[in-house]
Formats: C-alpha cells, structure tokens, sequence
C-alpha cells in the first residue's frame, strides 16, 4: 500500500522521515503498516471510530511529569528520587532500547464522575506506587493487526489511589521500537486526569465490534443490515444522542449465534525471552505482561490467562515477589493456566536430546514446586513459534508427562498448506501425541470477527465443532489489552460469528481427546520456512554443542566418583537452557543478544571445566603416566596428541586407558595431488576437490567430486533475512573457491594436506587429514569470513547415493527423500542433522560428520553442508569474524550404519587427557546399536540415572552392565518418576525407545 494513504498522518510523515534515512527499515515499516489491517483497509469505518474516540474522555486537570534517563533499567529500590528532571509533554527522551523512569505528580481536583489517570507514552512501562507497589502496566506498542484503542496515545492506569488528593506515581519505562523494529524514538506525550464518559466508551467498543464484523462476513445480507444499523447509530451520535446510537446497535449486538461452533478463548501475551531486545529488558516485559494480565483478572469475569514459559515466573518470583504471589493466587483459582512445562519455548532442531528432556524436567520441577501442580495438571506442551519440530519429540514429551502440543507454526509453510489443524503426531518410534494448532494460525489473534470467521474457514477439522482461540498481543508480549476484553466479550453469542467460552487450553484438550480425531501424521513436522536457522550464528550452535557435550562430561564423572554437584550444574543448566530459546540458538536476534549468548556460553564452559577437573582429581590414581577417559558408549581405538607428541588409546565405554607412544605408520604417503593411509586413497584437483577417493579394493567412492567449497549467492530474505534462504539459490551457478599454497605433510600417525584458499572477503584455512587405521577424512577448517549475503558450503557428491537420506536427530535418525518429486520433497531443499546424514545405495553409503554444523541439502546426488550466512538483519554484524569447525567424511556398509554413529559421537566426544587416572568401565551394553546418552547423578535422593536408547531403529534386547553396586535398579520416565522394577540382564528397546534406568543402593 502506499503510506501516504495512511489514515494517520503523524505516522504517514514519520514513515517519510524513515524513508529518506534507512531505505530498507522503510520498506519494514511499509510491510508493518500493510499488516496493521483495519485502519488502512476501512479509512471511513476508522474516522468514524476517530470522531467517537474524541468523545469519550474529556481533559479535567494536567499532571507534572520527571524524568530520570538511563541506558540499563534501575531497580524501582535503587531510584535516585533527587535525580529527575521536568520533562515536557511532546518530548522525545530516547531511542531504542534506553530506559527511564517516569515521576508523575499532581493534585487531584474536585471533579463530577469518577477520574482516570491517562499516560500517554510511545512505547511499555510498569507503574508504581511510592511504595513501590506495582499498580498497573502501560503499552502503546503498535503490532500487526491491532484494532484502534479508545484512549488514542493514551492509556488508563488502573487502581491508582486518587482519594487524597494528591498522585505521585512512577512508571518504569521503555522503548523497544516500532511494531518490534529497531526504528523511531520514545517520546512522552503528557499524563493527565480525565473523566471517561461511560457511554461514549461503549459505543466506541460497539461500533469497532460490529465494524469488523460487516466488513468480514460473507453473509451479504448480514452486511448490509449491520452496515445499516452502523450508519443509523453514527447519525445519532452526530446528533448527540449517544444512548440512542447505542440503541441502534443494540439489536444487531443481541442477536444470538447460530452456529453450532465454539471457541474456547484463551488469553496469551507470547513473549519471546530475546529477540529485538535483550534478555534484560523480557524480564521487564514479563512483569508489565503479567500486571496487565493480573489487572484483567480482577476486572473480567472468567476470563482464562495462559502463560507458558517457567523462566519467566522464576524472574518475577526473584525480582517482583509481590506479583509473583498474585500470579500464584490467580493459578490457584484458575484464571491462571500454566502452559508449556518447558523452562523455555525452545527450538526443538538444534538443541541435543538430553537438553530437550532437561527443558522438561526443570521446567516441570519449577512449575509442581511453585505451584503445587501435579503431572494431570501439565499434560501440554505449548510452543507456537518455534521452527519446525524434531521427529522425536513425541517420544520425549510423552515420557515427559505430556500429552497434547500446540502450535501454530506450520501455518506458515511458505509452499504448502500444512493439511489439518488437529490430528495425532507419531514420532520416529511411535509415541503419538494429540495436537491442536489454533486454526486461525496466530498465536497473537485479536479476537475480533475477521479473525474467527478465518480461524472457520480454513480449519479442515471444524466438524468435530471447536477451537481454540488464543488471544492477546504478543511476541514483545502484553496479552490481551481493553480493545481483546471489549471485543471478545461482545462476541460471545453474537450473530454471524461462531460463539466464544472463555476457558483454558488443557480444558479444551481435554474435551478435544474424547473425540475421534481422523489424522495421524508420522514423522517431524518440517516448517517449510526458517531453514537458514540451521546456519545463521555460527558460534551460538557451536557453544552450544561444546557445552552440552562438557555438561554430559560432568555429570558423567560425578555420578560415577559420587560427587554431589546437583546444586552446582543447576543454574548452569538454566543457562544453556534459556539460549536454545527459539529465537537464540537459531541466531534471529539482534546483536546484543548473540553477543551475550556467546559471553555466557564462554562462561559456563569455564565453570564445567572447573568441575571436570575437580572430578578427574577424585578418580583413584592409576599407573603412572598419562591416561584417557572415554566418556562415550563406544570402544575406541584412535590417536592422541598430547603436549605436541602423539600417543595412541584403546579405552572402552566410560573408561580410562593408559596412552602409550604412537608407533610408526608406514602406509601413510603422499604425492603432489594424493594423499593415502592406506585403506583410503584421496586425489585432487588444482582446486582442491577430492576427484578420486579409492579404498584398498580400488573401489571408486568419490562419484562427481567431494569437498567443493562453493560461495552460494544469499540475498536479503525480506523480512525474515536470519531466518530464511531463499530456495532458488540453486539456480544460480556458486562461485567454486580454489585452493593455493597447497602443502602435504606426515604428522605421527597422520598425513595432512594444507591448503588456503581466498576471495576478497573470505579466507579458509584447511587441513584435509587422513589417521593411521581409520576411513574418516576430516577437514579442520578455520574460516575468516567478511563476507555480506552469501552462503559458504562444502559439497559432496559421492558415488553411492541413494533415494533418501539418514539424518541423525534427538535419539535416532530420521529419513528424509533425497529426491523432489512433488512440492514437499521440493520444499525440504534444506534439513536439519545434528553430528552426521548418510545416504546408501544398497551397496555402498557415504556418510558426513560434522561438530557442530546442522544445515544440509541432500537432493539429486549431492549433500552439501551451510557452513557460514552472512545476513544484515537483525544483526549486521552476523556471523562476519573467525570460526573454528570440523567436518569429515566416511564409507561405510549399509548394514553397518552404527558404524557412522560411533564416528559422530568420536568426532564430537574427544578424549580426555588426565594425569594418571583410573577408571574401569563404569556402563556398557552387549548391542552396539545401544547408546547410553547420560550417566548422572539422581535429580532426586540419592543413586546413579543412565538414559539409554536404540539408536538403529530395530527392536533390541540388550544387557546393561554396570561395575557400580546397587540394591535396586528402577525403569523411570524421563523425569525420573518410577514406572517399575529394571532388569539389567535383559532390557527390551523398541525401535528407537529411550529408557532411563535408576540405579539406588
């Protein structure tokens, strides 16, 4: 649309202002102002409600207002109450992300009809009073589709004591942009004391109800009778006769529903822990979101909030204890549903299966502990936005506890319609669970009629006669304000419109489960959308593999030398947890965020090896010399460098072994262009591709060429640029790097070929090395990258490739079709994998590992892996600098595809040099195919927990050997909740179970 159209021309002439210095953040706003709907859509129905506005409160005495500026928010304790300064209404007081503190002082007159503080502020704050008391919070944040609010660029402060005739008040205040984007400035508009003309303000809500609904509906002749009666009542309100425009509505709002559909109506305010802003100013918006919610408790019959996120309640209960209390109270009587049971709403690609059952377990433990829920009450897992779902999670939430999953993401596959909205999700084992996504695919609805007759429309379940509708601004969060209360509850029996009950979601899933849900859909739920997540913010997945592999090191060594550091790991776990937010660890967020992301990640991998050396201490002394402890499942047979000499390890499962001197390897040898160990040989070209990889047999492996490095055109993806890739960049031929001062070299046990390789904003570093005695070539790679909107990837196209490819995710693999014979296959152009994929053709398999990449394509004959983006928003910065990563390849047997998983978790899990420790095999199984994931400490009293699962997806029987003493050995869920007594000599795995085993005694 054309701005300048705009009904509102402060907005039409900032937006020129904005064109004319930042062209791109202009065509964000132009995008922002075309999705704010109603107002563009319907100008005369907008400057009628305009005319009513102006109406309703009417000025009775101004307020003085001060303010104290600060970059960072200041404690309400800590306020300097010498330091504010007037502040002038009109006043622009600060960009982006400052903050200040508002003191609003004044006498209240004698007055006829009840007064209402107004605050007028472009942006969110949290009022006081001089107790510091929170009373109430403000928000004039416009979001996508908002409907207009009956106090313009005012809003009312409830529950503020006018009775002695004198206010003083604070309002701890913030701007955090326009519509979520980082533009304009805040400004203070004034405060005042008004009366409200009661009337007036009903009509306004009547009006804007029924507007929106003639304008929606596709029963013309409802149109034409509510647009009659819209224009009877507007007639005579510019008579003044308010009552009797009222009087004109009142038959068309009295009108009951006919139809048999009903919405359950939940209020939400979905608040993302970082995104635009940092994770200091969320736990501000949680307290403002959570007084708002609080404040329409008291207010609003039934109404039911939803809140979905522990780690935001465990702030407030730290910070804001008083509305943390009431929080508390409001769960207790039910107008308070706790959602989610994760600790926070996380990305389910990226994160490893321990942390995922670790989001449940801690944020479960918070919500029974804080609000004395028992598991019936935390049936659900509530993550709308997060983008795409593992193909294991079922199995992870079931035995978690939960039941039923909401989300609304799958609304926005950019190539498919996603075919139902309510059906049973089978994961890769078989652990279904009962899913609902809102049908009008937005977890911000505004509830107004255009949103629930679309909610309607395009609901392929909407015979079995429900819904859920949850409501409230969101993202930035804020929940449901006066436009959702006013709306919605005029539209609960209304003509036209399905009816709305308001209620909780579990009660709504509750009812949704006694009925017969047609569909089942087997395997992840792929977002077709957001697949550049996988890439963007290189080092924040880095960090976060690195640190849940040294948690796994620590835990491991403390329940096997019985140390007690539960208290210790928990705030760490707390940390990692909260940055595989969803809008964190995928790398969507502006640049403070990713920079304090990466500065707690190089924490806490201080402190885990902190306590790894302290556990390594209390292992008993062995023989003298070095040893490495293998904290893996697998026996591993490999090379070592220690102190610039090599040594070589034979350890088992969760043992230390003696390192002894590396002895020579004479099949290692090289040529200008090849390098060989013997069972593999490699050839390259002048560029640096391998054209010929060869095992003992002469058996050609490496097809049309493995390890392109290619630049791949990345264009600005407007307006998702971090999260999106555009899927035509096939299309365009890459630009194919070549390698220079290319030199080989014997090292010990290894032979490694060094090349350079350069273009004007990229240089890479490469080692390609081949070890003594194994067929993994790796590729230590160390990148500086400059570059802006293009796409660094390595390409593999190797002789056996086969119609579908394995792809390691939380506890076992997923297959996915390496071909794009429709429009699914064509829009899974990039997957998720986490340590390796492989692909066979019955034959023969090629499989490549990586440690800490997850974005790949594998379609036609290639596999190609993202190694670096380089987008512009929300960080301009992303991602430019030096990284550091491995990736490698093998063959292997297609029968033998454990063989690719002990390669994964060997590239991932390397040893562990001690100083002489000793360690006998703590854990093992008799089946290969079983992994034990996690040896920790009990979460509770006392005992040794080992998660175990079949990582082959065939049905196992296996023994469990322990070399620890126990008096009972118990099968529990995933939250340690015993289901029965464990027989370690014969343990039964369905394809792809976890089990997790509770060693006491």
């Amino acid at each position: 649309m054309d701005h300048r159209n705009y009904p509102d021309a402060r907005l039409s002439r900032w937006f020129e202002s904005i064109r004319g210095h930042n062209a791109r953040k202009a065509r964000m706003i132009g995008f922002a102002v075309e999705l704010i709907g109603f107002a563009a859509q319907h100008p005369r129905e907008y400057r009628r409600l305009l005319s009513i506005r102006s109406r309703i409160y009417q000025r009775v005495a101004g307020l003085k207002a001060e303010i104290l500026r600060s970059d960072e928010p200041i404690p309400f304790d800590a306020v300097d109450r010498a330091a504010f300064r007037a502040l002038r209404p009109g006043t622009a007081w600060g960009g982006v992300g400052d903050c200040a503190w508002l003191r609003i002082t004044g006498a209240v007159p004698a007055a006829t009809g009840e007064l209402h503080l107004m605050l007028g502020i472009r942006g969110e704050g949290l009022v006081f009073s001089p107790e510091g008391v929170v009373l109430d919070s403000v928000s004039t944040v416009w979001q996508q589709g908002d409907l207009p609010h009956s106090g313009g660029r005012f809003r009312p402060v409830r529950d503020v004591d006018l009775s002695n005739g004198r206010i003083e008040l604070y309002a701890d205040v913030a701007y955090n942009g326009f519509l979520l984007y980082e533009v304009g400035k805040a400004v203070y508009h004034g405060a005042h004391l008004a009366t409200r003309d009661d009337e007036m303000f009903a009509l306004y809500y009547d009006m804007l109800t029924l507007s929106v609904l003639a304008v929606s509906t596709d029963d013309e002749s409802l149109s034409r009778e509510v647009h009659a009666a819209l224009d009877a009542a507007y007639r005579r309100f510019g008579a003044g006769d308010a009552a009797g425009a009222r009087q004109a509505l009142a038959p068309s709002l009295a009108a009951p529903s006919e139809s048999e559909f009903v919405y359950t109506a939940v209020g939400h305010g979905h608040l993302d822990m970082a995104w635009l802003w940092p994770l200091r100013e969320t736990h501000r918006k949680a307290a403002r979101t959570y007084a708002k919610a609080l404040g329409n408790i008291d207010r609003t019959d039934s109404l039911v909030y939803g809140t979905s996120q522990p780690q935001q309640m465990q702030w407030m209960k730290e910070q804001q204890p008083a509305l943390f209390e009431r929080l508390r109270n409001a769960a207790a009587a039910g107008r308070v549903e706790l959602q989610g049971s994760f600790w926070v709403e996380p990305d389910t690609n990226l994160p490893g299966g321990e942390s995922l059952v670790r989001q449940a377990l801690v944020g479960r433990r918070f919500l029974q502990d804080e609000f004395a829920l028992d598991a019936d009450d935390l049936r659900m897992c509530w993550l709308p936005d997060t983008f795409g779902y593992s193909g294991n999670l079922p199995q992870i939430l079931k035995k978690s506890g939960m039941d039923w999953f909401s989300t609304i993401k799958l609304a926005w596959n950019k190539v498919n319609t996603f075919p139902h909205r309510t059906f049973h999700w089978e994961g890769i084992d078989g652990s279904s669970v009962l899913v609902h996504m809102p049908p009008e695919g937005d977890y911000n609805a505004r509830g107004a009629a255009d949103g629930l007759l679309k909610g309607i429309a395009q609901y392929p379940e909407r015979d079995l006669g429900t819904a859920l509708l949850v409501y409230g601004s969101g993202d930035g969060g804020g929940g449901p304000g006066e436009v959702h209360v006013e709306v919605t509850g005029r539209e609960m029996n209304l003509r036209g419109l399905p009816r709305i009950e308001f209620g909780s979601a579990t009660s709504f899933f509750r009812r949704l489960e006694t009925m017969e849900i047609a569909h089942t859909h087997v395997g992840e739920l792929y977002l077709e959308t957001h697949q550049g997540t996988y890439t963007t913010q290189a080092r924040i997945k880095r960090f976060n593999r690195i640190v849940e592999r040294k948690l796994h090191n620590v835990e491991s060594l403390a329940a096997i030398v019985g140390a007690d550091i539960r208290a210790d790991l928990a705030p760490i776990w707390r940390d990692v947890l909260l940055n595989q937010f969803h809008d964190i660890i995928p790398g969507s967020s502006i640049e403070r965020v990713n920079r304090e992301a990466v500065s707690a990640y190089r924490r806490i991998e201080r402190e885990l090896d902190a306590h790894l050396g302290v556990l390594i201490e209390a292992l008993p002394a062995g023989p003298a010399g070095r040893t490495a402890l293998n904290l893996t499942n697998f026996p591993r047979r490999e090379h070592i460098r220690i102190d610039g000499e090599w040594f070589h390890a034979e350890a088992a499962p969760y043992a230390a072994a003696v390192v002894e001197p590396a002895q020579p390897a004479p099949e290692l040898a090289f040529t200008p262009d090849t390098m060989t160990n013997g069972i593999l040989t490699l050839r390259f070209d002048a560029s640096g591709e391998i054209v010929s990889c060869t095992d003992r047999e002469g058996a050609e492996l490496a097809g049309a060429g493995l390890n392109r490095l290619v630049l791949h055109d990345d264009p600005y993806q407007f307006p998702f640029d971090a999260w999106d890739i555009g899927m035509d960049y096939v299309d365009k031929p890459p630009q194919v790097l070549s390698a220079a001062h290319v030199r080989t070299c014997l090292d010990g046990p290894t032979v490694v070929r060094s090349a350079l390789y350069r273009y004007p904003k990229v240089f890479i570093e490469q080692n390609v090395i081949l070890e003594a005695g194994s067929d993994v070539v790796r590729f230590d790679t160390v990148v500086t990258w400059r570059e802006t909107h293009k796409m660094l990837r390595a390409e593999f196209r190797p002789e056996h490739y086969g119609e579908s490819v394995q792809s390691e995710i939380q506890f076992g693999h997923i297959s996915r079709p390496t071909t794009e014979r429709d429009s699914v296959e064509r829009a899974q152009f990039e997957i998720c994998a986490h340590k390796w994929i492989a692909t066979d053709d019955g034959t023969a398999g090629f499989a490549l590992l990586n440690d800490s990449k997850y974005g790949h394509r594998a379609k036609n004959g290639l596999i190609s892996l993202n190694l670096l983006r380089a987008p512009t928003f929300p960080d301009k910065t992303a991602d430019r600098g030096i990284h550091r990563f491995t990736y490698a390849f093998t063959p292997y047997a297609p029968a033998d595809l454990g063989k690719v998983i002990r390669e994964g978790y060997r590239l991932n899990n390397p040893l562990v040099v001690t100083a002489g420790a000793e360690l006998p095999t703590f854990a093992s199984t008799d089946q290969a195919g079983i992994v034990i994931e996690t040896i920790k400490p009990a979460e509770s009293g006392s005992g040794v927990v080992l998660r175990l699962y079949e990582s082959l997806g065939v049905p196992t029987v296996t023994r469990l050997n322990v070399s620890r003493p126990y008096a009972s050995a118990r099968e529990t869920n995933l939250m340690e909740i015993p289901q029965g007594d464990a027989d370690l000599a014969r343990l039964e795995f369905s394809p792809f179970e976890i089990k997790t085993i509770h060693l006491e005694g």
